[in-house]
Formats: structure tokens, sequence, C-alpha cells
């Protein structure tokens, strides 16, 4: 419903719908509502879904809406904000109106935590995890902390998991809150969950969407140099990371780069092609070295010019073949099956793997060749034989550069496509016209 006037029996409607739906339905509808919509709205949430649905706004939504609301509302809406909610949005606004929220509108015993949050470098852990949590001394019987739960102000989905430190706030374990009804009798250790895994606010949010699939972890906690808790990361916010994760590996195994969270409808076209150029250039002058090649064995390709009818075909299978290798080791690189120390096993398992990919390759192109082509012995034994080792090598490189790359630090998914095509293209010539020059007797 998209109107500039209501009477007063369609607001009580509206009101009523609204405060019924989830912040991700509410937060679609506000990006396609006018502003006189979106106030109207605005005035019905509830002020828990309000923060909700405002955390989920794009950018330039938020700015607007900040922009229309009064004073009040704007301190209203920011005090329903949690801290790491607030600090993603001040992270995407714009700097004279961060400054205007941080000075005049968000409370002083609030700007402490909210500065050191918005000091954690991007994609850190520290930038995304939540401080708002429950936790309690092991010293604490049960019912004392059952009486600090019901007097927390705490939403309800932030008290199912009770934190336990020691005396001195080191990270203990962690509790159920079903648990702490169930054994009110109980002492505290007898049904204390022992920690999986922590990590430090300054590591690679990467980290925490890896530990929470690997150990099925509801909150992943966060700890300082002395195992202290400061803050929590709950699984529903891995899986984003998960998202924002995949969706950069799939740009960067493309050739895209700096992708935007705004909608590829709003982002404009010489925004877009900058961002796609760059790989591309790269591509370009790199693919130059197989120009090099051919015009090298130039003699080679004048005596017998069949040989050009196959240089397609070796070179895609070459870069399919590493691409596939690639893509299968970042996998097992991501949830921690490899690294850089098994690189000779990978390497070793790829060259097996290829050799096998090969023979198959090379009997089902044998067969196109013999019905297809009237090639002779030579150059049928030339292509089959090229097919075989660029498989092979091809592979072993797929699966290779990956590791490398994590080793220096470098995000493994920039290896997965256009520098192991590259690659591979160049060693597939290489390999074709040396097999050539020996059997061919060019």
């Amino acid at each position: 419903m998209n109107r500039e006037r209501y009477d007063i029996n369609e607001i009580k409607e509206l009101q009523k719908s609204i405060n019924l739906m989830d912040p991700v339905d509410l937060a679609e509808i506000f990006e396609i509502l006018s502003p006189y919509e979106i106030a109207i709205r605005i005035k019905l949430l509830n002020k828990d879904l309000l923060a909700d649905t405002f955390a989920l706004l794009s950018r330039s939504k938020k700015v607007d809406i900040i922009k229309t609301l009064s004073r009040e509302s704007i301190m209203e809406l920011i005090k329903e904000l949690d801290e790491d909610e607030l600090v993603d949005t001040l992270q995407e606004l714009p700097a004279n109106m961060v400054g205007k929220l941080m000075n005049h509108f968000i409370e002083e015993g609030r700007r402490p935590i909210i500065n050191e949050l918005l000091g954690y470098p991007d994609e850190s852990v520290g930038s995304i995890m939540s401080v708002n949590f429950m936790s309690a001394k092991i010293s604490r019987s049960i019912k004392e902390i059952l009486d600090k739960v019901v007097n927390s102000d705490l939403d309800a989905n932030k008290l199912e998991q009770i934190w336990i430190t020691d005396n001195s706030l080191k990270l203990k374990g962690f509790v159920y809150l079903a648990d702490l009804l169930r054994n009110i009798e109980q002492n505290i250790e007898s049904i204390l969950h022992p920690i999986n895994k922590t990590v430090s606010a300054y590591d690679d949010q990467e980290i925490v969407a890896k530990l929470a699939f690997r150990y099925d972890l509801s909150e992943i906690p966060v700890v300082d140099s002395e195992n202290r808790l400061i803050g929590t990361v709950p699984a529903e916010w891995a899986i984003d990371v998960m998202v924002d994760e995949y969706n950069e590996d799939i740009s960067n195994i493309h050739g895209i780069t700096d992708i935007e969270d705004d909608s590829y409808m709003e982002v404009s076209n010489l925004k877009i092609a900058k961002n796609r150029i760059t790989w591309l250039i790269i591509c370009l002058i790199t693919a130059t070295m197989t120009g090099f090649i051919i015009k090298r064995y130039e003699s080679t390709l004048a005596t017998s010019v069949v040989l050009a009818a196959y240089i397609p075909m070796l070179m895609d299978s070459g870069g399919n073949a590493g691409s596939q290798a690639s893509t299968t080791v970042i996998r097992a690189l991501y949830i921690g099956e490899v690294d850089y120390h098994t690189i000779l096993k990978v390497m070793l398992k790829e060259l097996k793997i290829g050799f096998y990919v090969g023979i198959a390759l090379v009997f089902i192109n044998i067969l196109r060749i013999f019905f297809m082509d009237s090639v002779s012995t030579q150059v049928m034994l030339t292509v089959s034989i090229t097919l075989l080792i660029t498989v092979m090598i091809s592979k072993v490189i797929g699966g290779m550069l990956p590791l490398i790359a994590d080793k220096f630090k470098i995000d493994p998914t920039v290896m997965a496509g256009p520098i192991i095509t590259t690659i591979v293209d160049t060693v597939a010539l290489l390999i074709y016209f040396e097999v050539a020059s020996k059997l061919i007797n060019l």
C-alpha cells in the first residue's frame, strides 16, 4: 500500500500488519517507499522492530531517514540500536553526519564503546562483534545468575547462552539458560560447557565463519590477549560473513574488484566498468606471452598448419583443469583441511588426478580425431601427449597457487581465475610446440 492519505481504520490495520512482519521484509519494503510512506511506518512500528529494520537498510536509505527524522526520533532510534548495529551505521554515513550523531545524539556513556569498535580494522572480528552479552563469575550460584538474567535488559536471544568467567574475568566456558532452570540446586561447574575455540578482535572476520561451520557454534567468543571476554559473534552473523566472503571470492575468481553493497541496478555503469577492467587489462598484457610463443614457433605452424586448429582446445582444457583444482583446494583450505605445509601432498595428489583425467580426455580426443579429422598419426600423438601433460601440470598449478597465496597472506581466490588461466595458457603452448618439434621433426 503506497498512498498519501489514510483513514483511522487503515492506520490501525497497517500498524497491526507491519508489526507482525520480519525486519528483513520490512527493510525491502522501505527501500521502495516514498519518504512520506516511510515516515508513517516509523511512527507505527514498535521501537525494537524499527531499530532492527533500520540496521538492514542500504546506506542511501539510512541517510534519507536520518535527514527526515526529528531530533527526538533520531535519539530514540539511536538508543534502540545495539552497539554493533550503530557502528555499522556510522561506518556507512557521511563524515559530517557521523560527527553530528556522535556529538549530539549518542549517549556519553556509549561513546567509549562505539569509539573502540570503530577503531578495529575493516573486516576484522572486532568490527562485527557484539558487546551485548550476559556473563557471570563461576563463584556465583545458579540462583544468583538467574536473578541477573531476570533483571537484565538484554534481548531474549542474547540470554540463551551465559558466559562464565573466573574472578579475574578470564573465560572458563558457558551455560545454557535452560540448563540453569533445570539445575537450580546444582553448582555451576556441573553444567558448564568448555570453550572449543576463541578468536581475537583483530583476527580476520572470515575466521569466525570457518569456526562456526567447523564446530557448529551458536556463538563465537571474542577474547583479549589475557583470555578475557570482550564480545561475541552470533552464528547468524557468521552466516552473513560467509555470504560476504563468498561474494568476494566469486568476484576475485572472475577478476572483479571492489564490489559494492549497493544494488546492481543502482550502481553507475562507469563504476561497474572500472571494477571489472583491472584484471582484464592485466590478462590482456600477460596474454601477450602466448603471442610471443606463437610467433617464436611460426615456422612450425607454417609447416603444419593443422596444429593451429587444436590450440583453443588445449588451452581451454588446461584452464578448466587448473580452475577445478584451485576451487577444490580453496574449499579444503577454507575448512582447514590443507595449508601451506601440505603443499607437496596436494601437488602429488593433483598430479595423480591430472593423470587419470588426462588419460580419459586423451581417449575421447583420439576417438574424436579418428572419426572427425583427417590428420597424420604424428599430429594425433602430438595433440594427445600435449593434452595429457597440460592437464597434469594444470592440476598441479591449480592446487599449488592457492596454498602459496595463503602463505603470503593473499586471498587464494585471486589465484583461482585470471592468473591460473594465463599461466596455463602459456605452459600449454610451450608444451605443444616442443612436443610437435620432436614428434613431427619440424
